[in-house]
């Protein structure tokens, strides 16, 4: 399933510099045990836009999060909605990786 990076408690509006939390973590099976070390984050189902991202890092992702902003969401009928944003990396190197953009949305 790969490492997750998750931002969560920011509204979808708010601007840059905002403070939000940020977890790194894994995802797991409904009934899968976990340590009692460690917490849970539950994540309510709903529609993810989903935008992959593969070269060096931290850019190649920065400039898909920009392109989000700036190509995808102005020529789609969706907009984010409350929920936290996640990336899921699928293959890391000091200073290359392939992942996935995961923001939550709906109908605009």
């Amino acid at each position: 399933a790969g490492i997750l990076a998750v931002t969560g408690d920011a509204a979808p509006d708010a601007p840059e510099g905002t403070e939000l939390t940020y977890l790194h973590g894994v995802a797991l099976a409904p009934g899968e045990d976990l340590p009692d070390d460690l917490d849970v984050v539950l994540v309510p189902a709903g529609t993810w836009a989903v935008f992959h991202s593969s070269g060096p890092h931290p850019d190649a992702l920065q400039r898909v999060w920009a392109a989000t902003a700036t190509d995808w969401f102005p020529s789609n009928p969706w907009r984010l909605r409350p929920g936290p944003s996640i990336v899921r990396y699928l293959e890391l190197t000091e200073d290359v990786a392939t992942c996935e953009l995961w923001l939550p949305v709906e109908q605009a």
